[in-house]
């Protein structure tokens, strides 16, 4: 089985400061001997029906919808519904135009990724003014037409976010309940921004205090509420501890998740499209199963906790945009999060043997489903 993002368009009606504003800023940011292909169209130039024959030659495929944001190629998404032979489709979406996807089509998705960063003000201020309001009304929209499946809240989190804060609020606020958060760090994206930041002091300030809190809220409220709320790093991470598991790359990039970039070229995420060295194939040649392996290198190889970490990001892993002294620092805060996990699996462990709550409570369903893990 592999799960394969399907990139319908690189647009998007959103200019977020964390992705249209740092692409602004660092236009000339590959420069560092990586080939790129400038020349991915920005929407599908493909037949569908090739892709329809490459996925049929997998019978538990799964396929994730993907952008820029891939409603604006609504139209394009609700005939892959229709034309691929998926056993399961899942979107990623900023949830802008979520309320025009026609019912039946919500009904028949497994799961949907919300790209939303906290409460209304940071939402706003990273997103847009309005932004946030228009996201809890769509997801309510989507909840009335009758889609029963997972609503995933996906968080971008840099020195502005709160962490704990944040990511309770979208389990608790009474504008919308999202059923799992999961968030991912702003960090090693870009080369020209490492020196304009204050991101370790805001790390160890801010960022783990929060994540430490979180980790204590975490258990006490398996122990009063006997459930285990869906926080993605926390949850996949605790069950690899608690099975004594040993994982290759979380989100699954490059081995058992890639990208059909809009040209049919298979990428290992939609982060590395267009990054020509690192194609896996293409929908029109090979099959499924026989798709370029691609693992992480360097740095990470040499990590004590590489076996339960997985290296984080093949992208960061392969383009060092922080250089070594960046690539550490973001490093830490993993570590921290999974020091943090060790230390509460004895407690997890004696909920479970008591009956609080169960092992199962910290299976994932779909794995590789567009969260990445490690943040």
């Amino acid at each position: 089985m592999v799960n394969f993002f399907i990139t319908l368009t690189m647009a998007c009606d959103l200019q977020c400061r964390y992705c249209y504003g740092e692409v602004c800023d660092c236009f000339d940011d590959f420069d560092d001997g990586i080939a790129v292909d400038y020349d991915v169209p920005e929407t599908i130039t493909y037949d569908i029906s090739a892709l329809r024959d490459f996925i049929k030659k997998d019978k538990d495929a799964t396929v994730i919808f993907y952008g820029g944001e891939p409603l604006l190629e609504l139209n394009t998404m609700l005939q892959m519904m229709d034309t691929l032979p998926a056993k399961v489709f899942l979107l990623h979406t900023n949830a802008t135009r979520l309320d025009q996807v026609p019912a039946d089509y919500l009904k028949r998705l497994h799961t949907i990724s919300i790209s939303i960063d906290g409460n209304r003000a940071l939402t706003d201020y990273y997103r847009g003014n309005g932004v946030y309001d228009l996201i809890a009304k769509n997801a309510k929209i989507a909840r009335e037409k009758g889609f029963k499946g997972e609503i995933i809240a996906r968080m971008t989190v840099q020195e502005e976010t709160d962490i704990y804060e944040s990511v309770m609020h979208l389990f608790e606020n009474p504008d919308f309940c999202f059923d799992s958060v999961h968030w991912q760090l702003n960090a090693l994206f870009w080369r020209n921004d490492y020196e304009k930041r204050s991101f370790s002091k805001w790390v160890q300030n801010s960022y783990n205090p929060g994540i430490q809190k979180l980790l204590d809220t975490w258990v006490s409220r398996m122990k009063t509420d006997k459930k285990v709320l869906h926080m993605y790093p926390f949850v996949n991470i605790m069950n690899s501890l608690l099975r004594n598991e040993k994982t290759h790359l979380r989100c699954g990039a490059g081995w058992k998740e890639y990208n059909v970039q809009t040209d049919g070229k298979l990428s290992p995420c939609p982060v590395m499209s267009g990054m020509s060295d690192f194609y896996a194939g293409d929908i029109f040649k090979n099959n499924p199963d026989q798709l370029r392996v691609i693992h992480v290198s360097g740095e990470c190889l040499k990590c004590d906790i590489a076996g339960i970490c997985g290296g984080r990001c093949l992208y960061a892993n392969t383009t060092m945009k922080w250089g070594t002294e960046g690539f550490k620092d973001v490093c830490k805060t993993i570590r921290f999060l999974i020091n943090g996990l060790m230390e509460k699996k004895p407690e997890i462990e004696k909920l479970i043997s008591e009956g609080v709550i169960t092992s199962d409570d910290f299976s994932q369903g779909i794995e590789y489903n567009s969260c990445e893990i490690i943040p």
